[in-house]
Parts: C-alpha cells; sequence; structure tokens
C-alpha cells in the first residue's frame, strides 16, 4: 500500500497516520450504500490495517449492521481472527466453530463464501492443532476452485492471493504436498493485483521453505523478492527474519544473531516452534542453550496441541531439542522416530547413532533418509554421516566418496553448517583421504557452479533480474549508481554470452536445471 495510494483513492485510509478514520468510513458508506460497499472499503484497507493497526480494523468490520454477517459468514471468520490478535496474538485462540459450514447461499457469489468458509475451517484447525483437519479443508477449497471457470473465478481475482496462501499455511503446518505451490501461487497473483502485504508475506514464506531444505539459492532469490516489498511493521516479518537468520547461519554469517532478534522482538505467532528451532541452532554455550531449553519448556506447556509431535511444528520442536541436547549433553530429548518421519526427523536419529557409535543403525537411518528426500539440507547431512560411520568400520573408499558427494552440496549451496554433523577429528580424516578440503566459510565463492565464474555484484544482479526487478530498483536496492550498474549489467551479459535481460534469465535457470525452482 503506497502513499500514492491513499492520497489518491478516497476509500483507503492511511493506517499509520489515521487509523480511527476507518471506522467512520466504514459507517457512512454502510448508512449511504449498504453494507455490501462498506464490506468492500473493509477488503480495500485491509491489507494494511491487519499488518499496522487491527484492532481499529476490528473496530471497523464491528460496525457493519447485523445482516452483513448473515449473509457473509466469511465476516465472522475474519473478526474471530483480529479479535486474537487484539488480545495478544496467540493463533490458537483464532478458531473455527463447526456450526459456520460451507453451505451458505449468497446472491452475489455464493462460490466465493464457500472458499472463504473452507479457508477459516482450515486456518481455525491449523492453530488448534487439528492438523487432518486442516489439510482437509484446504484440499477441499482447492479442489472447489480448481471446479469453477475461467469467468466464475474472474470476480474473486482480489480475494485468492489471501485465500491461496492461507491454503499453503495449513498444508505447510500438516506437512502436506502442495503447499510450495500455493504460496507461488498466492505471489504471483498478489503482484498481479499490486497487493504488496501479501506479496511479501508469501515470499517471506517461500523463502523460508526453501531455506529449510537447504536450497540457500533460491531462499535468497525470495528474500530478495521478499524485501522488494515495502515491510509490514509487524508479525508479519517474522518469517522473513527467521529465514534469512537460518540463511546467514548456513552460511556462517555472524548477522544471523541479529535476524534472529529482531524476530524474537514480534509476535511470533504460529511461527513460534520454527523460531525454537533456529533459536536452537544459534545457541553456542551451555547457558545460551539453557535459556532457549527453558523457552522450549514454557511452549510445550502453552501448546498442549504438540504432544503428538506431529507436522512442522513438531518437527521444529524435536529438531530444537536434538540441537541443544548437542551443546548440553544432559538434556532430556525424545528419541523415538515419529510413525511418518520426515527426512530430517531420520537425520536427526542419524546423528544421534553416530555420535552413539552406532554405525550400523546410523547407516541404515542415512539410506533411509537419502530415498525419502533430496533436500540439500538433508542429503548433505546424511552423506557426511555416512562418510564418518564408513570411515569408522573401516571401508575408506566408501567414506571418501560420500565425503566428496556431500562436498559438492555444501559448495553448490554454501551451506558450510552441515559440517557440524561431524566431530571435527573425523572431519579431518574424511579431508585427507578424499582430498577434498573442509570449505572455509571466509572465501566463499559467490557463483554459481553451474554458471560461468561470477563477481559477488555480478550474482547479486543476475538475482534481482531473475525476481523481475527493474534496473532503478536494482539500483537502488544494491546502493549503486545507474551508471555502475549498466558496467555491471554489460558484464554479466558479456560472460553468460547474451545480450538481454531475459536471455540472462533463461540462461541462468537452465544452468541450474529443472530442480532449480
Amino acid at each position: 500500500m503506497t502513499d500514492e495510494n491513499v492520497e489518491t483513492d478516497p476509500l483507503i485510509v492511511d493506517a499509520r497516520k489515521k487509523p480511527r478514520r476507518l471506522e467512520a468510513l466504514v459507517r457512512e458508506v454502510a448508512a449511504r450504500e449498504g453494507w455490501q460497499k462498506a464490506a468492500a472499503v473493509i477488503e480495500k484497507n485491509w491489507d494494511q490495517f491487519a499488518s499496522i493497526a487491527p484492532e481499529q480494523l476490528l473496530t471497523a468490520i464491528k460496525r457493519l449492521p447485523g445482516e452483513a454477517f448473515v449473509e457473509n459468514p466469511g465476516l465472522l471468520v475474519a473478526a474471530n481472527y483480529l479479535q486474537n490478535v487484539s488480545i495478544g496474538g496467540d493463533p490458537r485462540r483464532f478458531f473455527y466453530e463447526g456450526r459456520l459450514i460451507p453451505s451458505v447461499e449468497r446472491e452475489d457469489d455464493p462460490d466465493l463464501a464457500t472458499l472463504i468458509l473452507l479457508t477459516g475451517q482450515a486456518a481455525g484447525a491449523r492453530t488448534n492443532g487439528r492438523l487432518d483437519e486442516a489439510r482437509e479443508a484446504a484440499e477441499a477449497a482447492q479442489a472447489k476452485l480448481r471446479s469453477l471457470s475461467d469467468a466464475a473465478r474472474s470476480p474473486m481475482t482480489h480475494s485468492l492471493p489471501h485465500l491461496r496462501f492461507q491454503w499453503g499455511r495449513s498444508l505447510d503446518a500438516a506437512d502436506a504436498p502442495g503447499a510450495l505451490s500455493e504460496y507461488e501461487e498466492a505471489y504471483d497473483l498478489a503482484l498481479f493485483t499490486k497487493q504488496s502485504v501479501i506479496t511479501r508475506r508469501a515470499a517471506g514464506h517461500i523463502a523460508w521453505h526453501h531455506a529449510e531444505k537447504g536450497r540457500l539459492q533460491l531462499a535468497e532469490l525470495w528474500l530478495a523478492r521478499a524485501h522488494a516489498e515495502p515491510s509490514t511493521d509487524g508479525r508479519y516479518e517474522v518469517i522473513v527474519f527467521l529465514a534469512s537468520a537460518l540463511l546467514r547461519h548456513d552460511r556462517a554469517d555472524p548477522a544471523a544473531g541479529n535476524d534472529l532478534a529482531r524476530a524474537l522482538a514480534l509476535p511470533l505467532g504460529e511461527q513460534w516452534a520454527a523460531a525454537l528451532w533456529v533459536s536452537a541452532i544459534l545457541a553456542r554455550t551451555a547457558a545460551a542453550a539453557a535459556a532457549v531449553g527453558a523457552r522450549l519448556e514454557n511452549e510445550v506447556h502453552r501448546h498442549p496441541e504438540i504432544a503428538d509431535r506431529r507436522g512442522a511444528n513438531g518437527r521444529y520442536l524435536l529438531a530444537a531439542q536434538n540441537r541443544l541436547a548437542r551443546v548440553r549433553p544432559g538434556l532430556r530429548i525424545e528419541r523415538t522416530l515419529p510413525s511418518s518421519p520426515t527426512g530430517l526427523d531420520l537425520v536427526l536419529a542419524a546423528s544421534d547413532a553416530y555420535g552413539k557409535g552406532e554405525y550400523a543403525a546410523a547407516l541404515d537411518l542415512t539410506h533411509r533418509a537419502t530415498a525419502h528426500s533430496s533436500a540439500p539440507r538433508v542429503e548433505a547431512s546424511t552423506q557426511l554421516i555416512t562418510a564418518a560411520a564408513h570411515l569408522a568400520v573401516g571401508h575408506p573408499t566408501a567414506a571418501a566418496e560420500a565425503f566428496r558427494h556431500a562436498n559438492a552440496i555444501i559448495e553448490r549451496e554454501r551451506m558450510f553448517s552441515a559440517y557440524s554433523f561431524l566431530r571435527p577429528a573425523d572431519a579431518t580424516k574424511l579431508a585427507r583421504i578424499s582430498g577434498e578440503p573442509i570449505l572455509d566459510p571466509r572465501h566463499p565463492t559467490h557463483d554459481d557452479p553451474a554458471l560461468p565464474k561470477l563477481s559477488k555484484g555480478e550474482q547479486d544482479v543476475l538475482h534481482l533480474l531473475e525476481a523481475g526487478h527493474t534496473m532503478g530498483q536494482i539500483a537502488a536496492e544494491l546502493y549503486v549508481s545507474p551508471n555502475t550498474l549498466k558496467g555491471t549489467v554489460r558484464n554479466l551479459y558479456r560472460k553468460l554470452g547474451v545480450n538481454s535481460r531475459d536471455a540472462a534469465v533463461a540462461t541462468a535457470r537452465n544452468a541450474r536445471g529443472p530442480h532449480a525452482s
């Protein structure tokens, strides 16, 4: 939401300068033109007010006449959510009542009403830990949208970015497939409809998704896309800071702690478990680990729905406990694998077996992890543990091969944190027998191995070109003059053997292969 929009559209209120004006405007429009037009005013102002002034937005919704809530039960979902935010941001307080079933008939758009109700059901179930119900509601909403014609979808264009983002959140929380594609759809639609808040939120969640998996080049690209949108100055920034903190940690950047601190200064909402995991990763001393451990115990008490350790939050919680156990050996952790373990679950179990000297078990678990997931974080870690286990049982050739495999991934993504899975003495031996160095984060290779040798500036420009930035935006982002940027672009094009922006982007993506997007 730009200042220009606020100044030129009389139905858009500046949430920073005149937050109380929205309530009066909604009341005026409802009296003059009816509740439907007043609800449209709320929709226009939702992005900026939900982030900056949720209490005033809730007050404005309450000024709608009762018939609005009868005709559009989705407004109940919105008010319920804002009520939760206003009382402190605990997402578990945002619930979905079973009486709001998706069988609403509205003269203007019954299909949109159904999608809104299914989305509310998914969000409510998700924040209460009912992950199967959240997944089923999100999948029902997806199926409903697929059943609609293009003509039926057209009036929903402005609402779909918000809805699809929420479907992605519910699938993500349940560790169900399809979350990433929903985030990407939400991003594209929000970009098209110029809804900057949801554009930034979707890009931040995509960045986190890639960072968590260890696809650091893509995480970096999506963080750049998130930062291309105006900051929301609120809880929506948590995922952006966490993604940046994890990326910086993997790249051995000491500024990771700064990003984590910025995230922890905000209401964490549904990101509480992810924040615990990143906090545990960055806990370098026993005292720091003890502090994170105390937070972890408190959060477990606050979130009884996590008792079965299911879903993404359960996975983050288990990963945080395992990480803390490395710094605080006396810490009691849950060592039982979930009934449906993820790749990261298997990596943690393999690391535990390696640490206890159970090398046959470690090899079995790494084999299962590799078969389960090809994500760089999982693959690099399993190959390092495999290498160390083979070394311990007297298989130097297999150990060297696994170490070389791991090193190739670490170099490609610059994911130096993976070495932490090895004992330092084992890392030294593996480097010697494989002829591969332990990569030094103080001398990172900024170029993509699949591309020609690029300078750091050229690599940054290429990422921003891929993100769709204009030349003016790139110059501002990199703090360089237009002439300096022109020279960098000329050198970039020369090295890639192209003469246009589109060709440069296509060359970069083709070089990285089909798994880079």
